[in-house]
């Protein structure tokens, strides 16, 4: 994403955003991180009004995304008890290190046989998940879009207090104290300004976290949370953890199980190893997506095509070719997707490169690219951000925090191409008109055009 809010955001990146609206971003920054802080950061014009449809599969997304991730654990004690080819284990946890590959799973017993707690999802605006992230970053982002909406479109959506509030309660409940402590292991995240803030505002709300909070000890932490899976076994004390992970299901926010850490989930309910433990309710959130094997690739109705094959199909349906191994540098930030249409030597080096890897257990996956663009978008925000939007759902501990949506210039927003970031309001009615929609006025349509002029003359 381009411009970044410490180091000045030019109008030139961002016509529609004020000079008072960049000076209020950099202060409330400073108010909560200190002098210096910046965030990659382009807030959209306005928030955007998603249909009342959209909201509704949003708010479903604990729901539906918890029993996807049921049935993931159900593959996983297949694999324990040899009852799936032996690929599907290779696939799985094949690169992974060997001190944290299948063997050490099942040192862990029960403890690994748990799904995440929270995530964060990557989806088409009509609802098709490309990823599920967990945690996945953005959660600060989302908490300082939540107040600059507050601060320039009232009543569009809640505010930041109040969702971190509602996070605050849910991490009570499901942990079965008052003052909940946290141990977020931040240095292995990313985007960590954002992470910083999603901890300021949370501890705002009650939250308390080991090493920021001096009355926190080891002993005291309830929840632990991190973006990468090794992590989990070389934080402070993970013996003490470990032994305790079996009874306090939400210890560990993300799961002690590295399949959750990585994309290959996504093609679990289509593979034809696994697809009889997932149900069409599965199946409906994900384009279609398939392991790159060593004899070929598995395309819809069980068929299993050549490399030679599936390259000549490219030129009537496009992919994108996803690292789906447990390599932090190569499958975060956008790094190991690419866009496979059939029009260039390049993409048939990379899908070589790709395959010949996945035989040798760094499993790389397809999946069917979208036509990613969208109406209500356009009709919207009218070529002022990105013209292909990415919506982010943010759930945590069964509960729907709230979405964003993330614009781009390229096929593959998910690939780390975004440069605006919008908050979705709530509540939502479907409208052709943004500025008629509920919990906005005409006002706000007029007041985002003075914006962009204010911007150009600033």
């Amino acid at each position: 994403m381009r411009g970044t809010l410490g180091a000045g955001l030019g109008n030139l990146e961002a016509p529609w955003l004020a000079r008072r609206e960049q000076w209020w971003l950099r202060e409330h920054l400073r108010q909560w991180l200190g002098r210096g802080a910046s965030m990659p950061l382009t807030p959209a014009p306005r928030p955007f009004q998603p249909s009342a449809a959209r909201v509704r599969m949003s708010q479903d997304r604990p729901r539906a995304v918890d029993a996807f991730f049921r049935n993931c654990l159900r593959v996983y004690q297949a694999v324990l008890e040899d009852e799936v080819p032996p690929v599907v284990a290779r696939a799985l946890y094949g690169d992974l290190p060997p001190h944290l590959g299948l063997d050490f799973h099942r040192s862990l017993g029960a403890a690994a046989a748990a799904v995440p707690q929270s995530f964060r999802t990557d989806e088409s605006l009509d609802g098709h998940l490309y990823e599920i992230q967990a945690p996945g970053s953005g959660w600060g982002e989302y908490l300082l879009l939540a107040d600059h909406a507050a601060a320039f479109h009232p009543g569009a959506a809640p505010e930041a207090a109040t969702v971190a509030a509602r996070y605050a309660q849910a991490l009570r409940q499901a942990v079965g104290t008052e003052d909940p402590a946290t141990l977020y292991l931040t240095d292995t995240a990313t985007g960590q300004t954002g992470v910083r803030y999603f901890m300021e505002r949370t501890r705002a709300a009650g939250v308390r976290y080991y090493g920021l909070d001096s009355e926190v000890r080891p002993d005291d932490v309830r929840h632990i949370r991190s973006h990468s899976f090794p992590s989990l076994f070389t934080e402070q004390h993970p013996a003490g953890h470990l032994a305790r992970a079996a009874r306090e299901p939400h210890l560990y926010d993300p799961s002690l199980n590295a399949m959750f850490f990585s994309k290959i989930t996504t093609a679990l309910p289509f593979w034809r190893f696994t697809r009889d433990f997932f149900s069409a309710a599965d199946r409906a959130l994900f384009p279609h997506t398939a392991v790159l094997e060593a004899q070929g690739v598995q395309l819809r109705g069980e068929q299993v095509v050549s490399l030679r094959e599936f390259a000549t199909s490219l030129r009537e349906k496009a992919y994108v070719l996803k690292y789906a191994g447990h390599d932090v540098y190569r499958g975060s930030g956008g790094a190991g997707i690419h866009l496979l249409d059939g029009r260039s030597q390049r993409d048939a080096a990379a899908l070589a490169r790709a395959w010949e890897q996945s035989a040798a257990g760094r499993t790389w996956i397809v999946q069917e690219a979208l036509d990613a663009r969208d109406a209500e978008w356009d009709a919207q925000y009218r070529g002022v951000t990105g013209r292909i939007p990415k919506l982010s759902v943010l759930c945590a501990l069964g509960t729907y925090l709230g979405s964003m949506v993330l614009a781009g210039t390229a096929d593959i927003v998910h690939a780390g191409t975004s440069n605006a970031l919008a908050l979705c309001a709530e509540p939502s009615v479907a409208t052709t008109d943004p500025s008629q929609a509920q919990g906005s006025g005409p006002s706000l349509l007029l007041a985002s055009r003075q914006d962009c002029n204010e911007g150009e003359r600033a």
